[in-house]
This record gives C-alpha cells, sequence and structure tokens, in this order.
C-alpha cells in the first residue's frame, strides 16, 4: 500500500483546519458521530491508558502476573468507587443541604460578630452588613439551583450510560491484558500508511505524551488527594462543619496552581467564618501551611521537574485552557504546555530520536 506522503498528510490537515473554522458544524457532527460509534472502545481505551502505569507497577516492582495484577487493580478499582458512591456522595449531598438549610442562622453569628468589632473599623458602620449577605444568599441560592439541575442531568445521563461504561471497562481489561499486541497493531498501521521517519516520530511522540501526561496527571491526583485528606482531618479537629465538601473543594482546586490554593483557603476561612467564627485564623493558618507544605515538601517529592514550567507559562496554560475548555482544559492545558516546550526544545537542540526514547 502507498504510504501517505508528507505533502499530502500537511495538505489534509489544511483541509481540514479551513474546515474547521468556515464549517465547525460538520467536522463537529462528523466527530460526534464518530465517537458515539466507538465510543465504548475510546473509553476503554484512555480507562487502559491511565491504569497502565499501576499495572507495569505490579508486574515489574511487586513481580505480581498480570492476570492477578490486573484482578488486583479492577477489585481496587470498583471498591474505590463503591465507597465513594456510598460514602462520599451521600454525606457531600447533606453537607450541601445542611449548608443551605442554616445559611440564614450562620448570617446571624456573623452579624453578632461584626457587631462587636464595628466600633473598630468605621467603615463599617455605614453598611448594612445583614442586607448584603441575605443578597449574596439569594445569589447562592440561585447558583445552587442551576448547578443542582445541572449534575441532576448529567448523573441522569451517566446513569443511562451504565451499560456502556461497563462494556468499556470489560475492553480496558481487555487492552491491558493484550496491550503488547495491540501496540504492534498500532505500530503495523502506522508503518503501513506513514513512512519510516514519520512513523517513527509518531511513536516517540506517544511516548512523550504517555510520559508527561500520565506523569502529571497521575502525580497531581495523589498529591491533591493527600492534601484534600489532610485539610478534612485538620478541619475536623478545627470544629469546623461541611468537611467533606471543604476536602472536596480542596482536592479539586489544588489542580489549579497558585491560584488554586489560595481559593481553598478562602473557602475554608469563609465556612469557618459562618460556622465557628473564633476559630476563623485558626483555620487560615492551617490551610496556609498546609498549602506551604505542598508547595516545598510534597508536590516537589511526587512530581519533581517533570513538568519544569515557568509561572508564567503554568498561568498561561491555565488561562488558555479554562476559557477554551473549562476545569477540564485547566487539568489538561498544563501539561500539553509542558510537552509543547519539551518537543520545541527537542526540536530546538536537534535531539536524535533515540536519545529521547523513554
Amino acid at each position: 500500500m502507498k504510504k501517505i506522503s508528507k505533502p499530502l498528510f500537511t495538505g489534509i490537515i489544511l483541509i481540514l483546519i479551513y474546515t474547521r473554522l468556515n464549517n465547525s458544524g460538520a467536522i463537529t457532527l462528523t466527530f460526534n458521530k464518530f465517537f458515539s460509534f466507538f465510543s465504548i472502545f475510546i473509553y476503554g481505551g484512555i480507562i487502559a491508558f491511565l491504569l497502565n502505569p499501576i499495572l507495569k507497577f505490579l508486574e515489574k516492582n511487586k513481580k505480581i502476573k498480570r492476570k492477578y495484577s490486573i484482578s488486583i487493580l479492577y477489585f481496587t478499582l470498583i471498591l474505590l468507587l463503591g465507597l465513594f458512591f456510598s460514602f462520599i456522595i451521600p454525606r457531600l449531598t447533606r453537607n450541601i443541604a445542611d449548608l443551605i438549610e442554616n445559611y440564614p442562622k450562620y448570617i446571624s453569628i456573623f452579624e453578632n460578630s461584626v457587631d462587636k468589632y464595628r466600633h473598630l473599623l468605621p467603615f463599617l458602620k455605614d453598611i448594612n452588613i445583614l442586607n448584603e449577605l441575605l443578597l449574596l444568599q439569594q445569589k447562592s441560592l440561585i447558583f445552587l439551583q442551576q448547578e443542582f439541575s445541572f449534575l441532576i442531568g448529567q448523573f441522569l445521563g451517566v446513569t443511562a450510560k451504565i451499560i456502556s461504561l461497563v462494556f468499556s471497562l470489560i475492553f480496558s481489561i481487555f487492552f491491558l491484558g493484550n496491550k503488547e499486541y495491540f501496540h504492534k497493531l498500532t505500530k503495523d498501521i502506522l508503518d503501513t500508511f506513514l513512512s519510516e521517519n514519520t512513523s517513527n516520530k509518531v511513536s516517540i511522540l506517544s511516548k512523550k505524551i504517555e510520559r508527561v501526561f500520565l506523569g502529571y496527571l497521575s502525580g497531581k491526583t495523589l498529591d491533591s488527594i493527600i492534601i484534600g485528606g489532610i485539610a478534612m482531618i485538620g478541619l475536623s479537629v478545627l470544629n469546623i462543619p461541611y468537611v467533606i465538601l471543604l476536602g472536596i473543594f480542596i482536592t479539586l482546586f489544588n489542580f489549579i496552581p497558585y491560584v488554586g490554593p489560595f481559593i481553598g483557603i478562602v473557602l475554608g476561612a469563609t465556612i469557618a467564618l459562618f460556622a465557628n467564627p473564633n476559630n476563623t485564623i485558626l483555620v487560615i493558618i492551617f490551610l496556609a501551611l498546609l498549602q506551604q507544605f505542598d508547595a516545598w515538601v510534597l508536590e516537589p517529592k511526587i512530581l519533581g521537574n517533570s513538568l519544569n514550567l515557568s509561572m508564567f507559562w503554568t498561568i498561561a496554560a491555565v488561562t488558555l485552557g479554562g476559557s477554551v475548555w473549562g476545569a477540564l482544559g485547566i487539568i489538561i492545558a498544563i501539561p500539553s504546555f509542558a510537552l509543547i516546550k519539551e518537543l520545541y526544545l527537542i526540536k530546538n537542540t536537534k535531539e536524535k530520536p533515540h536519545d529521547i526514547v523513554e
């Protein structure tokens, strides 16, 4: 079979870009149909891609045979999912409902606290704190109602696809159990349609993507879960309510560099200010120290210098990714920028392919 030449490949890419700019609906419709048809295989491949490093660890480091490693891996995964849906979700729901129900009481407590110190802060004399907080309550309730409606719709959509998810998990097991075969099959397809040089470059790029993306996502996920867990324990000791809700928020916002930890501190301090004002300063100090521990000790230990992005490019990645793809964009933008930087350095320094294969 005749291989695709570089000019032809470039022409195809340019045509796709032109079509995307001038008739975005056609590309989107085609992609949606393709994704819908192959979704089970695609999701199965993504699950296998994410779990493959753990399988490698069990096989190489723990010397456990593949079939037993896969059994341990999926048993643990199902156990964690069951724990999440049976323990975390019900308590998170109760936290949110209780917060909404007790919001007026917290406003009253906060108003009384402000009255005690109003004479020390002259600018508070002309501000009706209660009215401002009631207005904030109305806006918050509207926001929560909208978010709950969205989440319920998403939950129903996910529920309707449970069968697809089950099949995706089955296919992911099949992909992991026969990953060498699929690696060879992919390489054979590349060699069939592309030149040897281009095929090698694609293989090298795939290894880079696997190392950078999996290294960052797995490391950052572990780091964020540890920080969220420590936060929940510490806030419980400080007698702050809604620790499940705050722990999840702190875990999620920890994925956002620089800004995310600050948002976590603000959320914790706000809940403490309403529910337990006497411990607000202690909450701020605890969360600030926790974030410093994360920044200087835990994150470097887990992630090391794998991304090596400056603050400017990290913030640029977060801003661009968030504006284009929302929360998912924030998560994948940072390793994407790191990958682009690494490929640029390889190109710029003219490294040889065999020098960069991981």
